[in-house]
This record gives C-alpha cells, structure tokens and sequence, in this order.
C-alpha cells in the first residue's frame, strides 16, 4: 500500500514543495514574513539561516537596490489598486550564486488588517533559456560572431549615421575558398574547424571600432568605421594573409586555407544594407574571378553592368519559359507507411529549357526572387495544382510560396484571390512557407495564413529546425504540419543527437496537434526509426522521386504523357 497523501494545510505545502514554490504572509505593521514551509523558502532563496527570511528588511539587503524600489512600487500599486502583482528580481547572499525569484501576490484583510499574501518560486532555468534565445537571435552559434541579421543592422545604422565623422566608410565580404574541397577532402568536421579558426584569425587582425559578423555559411561580413581608402586596401591585404600566412591544424590534418574579400565604399548612393551587401556580393564574385587569395572593390562601371546584363538575360527566360508553357510540376509523393499507395504530394516547380531538358529550381528560383519574378511562378504553380486537383479527386497536394509573395500586398491578395476562384478544391492543398522565413516577420505570416485557412487550405512549415522558432510564434500562427528539416533526417538511424532532435521536436509538435512530415528520407531504416519515433509523414528519396506524370495522378496515361512531354508541352 502506498504512502497517504497529505492533508489539510500539510497538502498545500505538499503541494508547492513538489512545485519548487514557497508561500508566505506579510505582515506590513511589524514588517515580519511567516512562511508556509521555511525550508523551501531557504532553499529558493540560496539562504541558510531561517531568522534572515522571516524579517522583511533582512529579505531585501539580498536583494539588487534598484530592483527593491521596483519590488516597493509593485506592492504599492497593487495596495492602492486592490490588485495582484507578478515581479521578478535577483536574489545573492554572498555564498550562493546569485538566482532569479518570481514573485506573485496580493493584498487581503485579515481580522481587521492588511497582509500580504504571496508567493515565490525560482525561474532561474526559464531566463537561462531567455538568455540563450536572445544570444542566438543575434550571435552565430559557431563562431560566436555576430549573425546575418545583426550585421544587417548595425550597417543599417551606420549608414543612417555616414554624414558624421564616425559613420561607416566601407564593408567587406570575406568568402572562404574551395570549402567545398575540404569537405569532401577531410570532412564535415575538419572544414567546421577551418570557418571556426577563419573567424578567429580575422577578428584578430581588426581593431575595436570595426564589427564583424558570419553572414552565411562561407561568407564574413565585416563593417570598417573611418577608414581611407588606403587603408579598406591596407585591411584587406592583412586579412588575405592572416588566414593564408599558416596551416590550419584539425583532427583530420593541416588544411591550407584561403579567402577572396569584396569591398564597396559606402558613397552617398548607398541608402540601405541591402545595397551595401549586395554590392560587396557582386565585388567578391569579381575577385574570385581573379583567383584565389584576391580582393577586389566594387565598381559601378563594371561590376553593375555585368549584373544588369545577367538579370536581364535571366529575366528573358523566365518570362520566356512562362509565355510558352515550360514552367512545369515534378510531384514527390507524401506518405504515412513505407508501401502506402501514393495519394498525397508536394508540387516542385521545374522548368523545361528549349531543348526539352529539366532544370531545377535552384537554376532560376533565386534569380526570380531578385528580379520580382517569383510572384509570377507561384501563381503559375498554384494555377497547375488546382487543376490536378480537379483532375485526381483523391489526390491531396502542398505548394510552396515564397515570401516575396507573402509580403508584397498586392501579390498577396492575387494569390488570395487566386484561391477564392478555385474554393472547391483547396481543402487538399497544403501551402508551405519555410520556418525562416515566417519567423521573419511573425505578424505579416499571422495575417496570410489566417486568410489561407478561411479559404480551406492547410498551413505548413517547410525545413522546421533550421531557425530559431518561440513557443508564443508558434502558438500564434495557426499551424497544421510541421515539415523536419531534412539536415536532421538523413542518417537519423545511426545519429543518436539526431534522434534526440527528432524526438524534441515530436513533442513539440504533438504538444501543439500538429502533423509532422519528415524529409529528405532515402533509406529503410531512416524510414522504419522515423515511424517508431512517431512522425505522421514521410517524404525523400527511399519514398519516391519527384515525377512530372506520376501514376497516381496520370493513371494509364502516365507513361504516354512522358513520351509526348519533348514533343507538346502540357497547358
């Protein structure tokens, strides 16, 4: 027979014991706290002698001086008011580590007098994991360099501030040579260490005024602050010989390793970061022409032109391919069972070049984005979903859009209306936006999907892992599926970190009633772990490859609609 719980007050203490909680009652006339349990309040609090915790002066010299008159103002609001409060401040007697308390109280009349009715509990772990979302949202993991989006604003400042003498003159690109070379020569391991030693090299050669950031996988960006010409020069030599000057020693051996840099002066036609990063873009591009160990600054004579010439024949494709048909689906099937009958697939855009070959999205999608072009390919892959809806009954389809779309109001509300024309189908489709991508304006996102769920569509994220995404987003944006990123996936069955990180984000995921799909799954075992771990859906290689007349949707017609595909191209 098992323990009897207990009782009466003894199982209130029992209770916030359990909780890591301590309840108490102040009394303001002679300033004395009694406490329901006075070893767990010891023991919240890091104190050791229960006299100091039952006198309230005592109690507050553990405390931060400011943080005792913003405990002060609480109490006397809440007083004033007849209203409860919730503070947090930071306790540290000396000999413990200082540690976080949340406070929550109220005011009640007792026999006659005011007391105070509160409790305490630790939330050291809960700003532990603040602080480690906040340091992420700024720092890269890897290098502890800044990240892209806090490099993007600190030259967004400086360039708001280039008329004063200590604004920004110049920002450089740093990309790391053939890292591809080492991956595959000493693996993936040996090349982390070479981005991790690059960093540290180049943040030692700069003085304090200049920041430096990782601004993509290979890529630095580093903003300099009062520099001459000469000197932009001058730092970009010393850089191209910190990092080529020694052999970078990994587990796998000594690399040796090189960098190209890009550098544009921040001139008066600079008006946004984004001109600036994409100026030492095109400036790094032209100096890894030159060759490895090269640097090169942004000219508008050369290097913009080039540019304009490369998207304006790009743009002649895209619009050409358009015009004439040859922007086409490749479906990939989406399954629950390794075996189950293909009934469920994502749309994968393509398009066919002149000469009837297959290029994929990698070859132009990027290229649509920067030219505004993309809005036009959504629109046209939703308009080829729709109509294999009507054609399959019993299919159900997941597009992706892109956020260009999604933040442009009027491609938005195209797209929308796009929807409200096809009703009678979008209760089998699914749109995708990828996880960075929402959670890059969480409040644009909320908006698009809730319009998208009133039309009947599903809501998915696409490559969920890969960012940084807050328990309050994902409550807010109303999602159905959750897509793992497949970086997590492939190999998960002989990756126990893998397996942990799969079944973290399962949790989650259930937490929330949402659906999950997990990626880039190309053998059975993956497949058979993925299932026992509990994922709903499976979607790779070992499923299926992506088919521009998949069977399912084609039936008998499958085979002769791939001979006719070089000959007539579909509507």
């Amino acid at each position: 027979m098992g323990k009897q719980r207990p009782a009466g007050p003894d199982k209130v203490k029992f209770a916030l014991e359990a909780a890591g909680q301590a309840l108490f009652e102040f009394d303001h006339a002679s300033g004395q706290i009694t406490w329901t349990d006075v070893k767990s309040a010891m023991s919240i609090l890091g104190i050791d002698t229960p006299e100091t915790i039952s006198a309230s002066q005592s109690l507050l010299s553990f405390m931060q001086p400011e943080e005792v008159m913003s405990r002060e103002n609480a109490l006397r609001n809440a007083f004033e008011n007849r209203t409860s409060y919730t503070i947090e401040y930071r306790v540290s007697t000396g000999r413990h580590p200082m540690r976080w308390i949340e406070e929550r109280g109220s005011w009640m009349k007792i026999a006659g007098d005011w007391r105070l009715i509160g409790m305490i509990r630790t939330i050291d772990e809960q700003k532990n994991r603040e602080a480690r979302l906040s340091y992420l949202a700024a720092y890269d993991e890897q290098t502890g360099l800044l990240n892209r989006p806090r490099i993007r604003e600190l030259l967004k400042d400086e360039i708001d501030q280039a008329s004063q003498p200590t604004g920004v003159s110049a920002y450089l690109l740093v990309g790391i040579d053939r890292l591809g070379g080492i991956n595959s020569d000493f693996g993936f391991e040996a090349a982390d260490e070479v981005i991790v030693e690059i960093s540290r090299r180049l943040r030692s050669k700069l003085p304090t005024q200049h920041t430096i950031g990782r601004v993509a996988g290979t890529k630095f960006g580093i903003i300099l602050r009062g520099a001459c010409r000469d000197s932009i020069r001058n730092t970009c030599y010393s850089l191209l010989n910190v990092v080529r000057e020694k052999v970078i020693e990994t587990n796998s051996g000594g690399v040796a390793v090189s960098v190209c840099i890009g550098a544009t002066e921040l001139e008066n036609d600079v008006t946004t970061a984004e001109t600036a990063m994409a100026r030492a873009e095109a400036a790094l591009d032209k100096a890894r022409q030159i060759g490895q160990s090269s640097w090169s600054s942004f000219s508008e004579n050369t290097d913009i032109v080039s540019r304009r010439q490369r998207n304006t024949e790009m743009s002649d494709v895209i619009l050409t391919a358009l015009n004439e048909r040859r922007i086409f689906i490749a479906y990939q099937p989406i399954i629950s069972e390794p075996g189950a009958p293909h009934r469920k697939f994502e749309c994968l855009v393509r398009m066919e070049d002149p000469d009837g070959e297959e290029v994929s999205a990698p070859a132009f999608i990027p290229a649509a984005e920067r030219l505004g072009l993309v809005h036009l390919l959504d629109r046209r892959v939703l308009d080829l979903a729709t109509q294999t809806l009507r054609k399959a009954p019993d299919i159900k389809l997941n597009v992706n859009i892109s956020w260009e779309t999604v933040k442009d109001p009027v491609w938005a509300d195209g797209y929308l209306a796009q929807l409200r024309a096809n009703r009678e189908v979008t209760d089998r489709l699914t749109i995708e936006l990828t996880e960075t991508q929402v959670m890059d304006a969480v409040e644009s996102s909320v908006e698009f999907i809730a319009e998208i769920k009133e039309l009947g569509c599903r809501f998915a994220i696409d490559d969920f892992g890969a960012g940084y995404t807050s328990f309050r987003n994902l409550q807010a944006l109303d999602i159905d599926v959750l897509k793992i990123d497949g970086s997590f996936i492939t190999g998960v069955s002989s990756s126990r970190e893998n397996q942990l990180f799969v079944r973290t984000l399962l949790d989650l995921a259930r937490n929330f009633g949402m659906k999950t799909v997990a990626e880039w799954v190309d053998n059975e075992s993956d497949a058979l772990l993925l299932k026992g771990l509990g994922v709903d859906y499976l979607q790779g290689y070992y499923i299926g490859k992506p088919e521009r007349y998949p069977p399912a949707i084609y039936g008998d017609r499958a085979d002769a609609a791939g001979t006719k595909a070089g000959k007539t191209l579909s509507a």
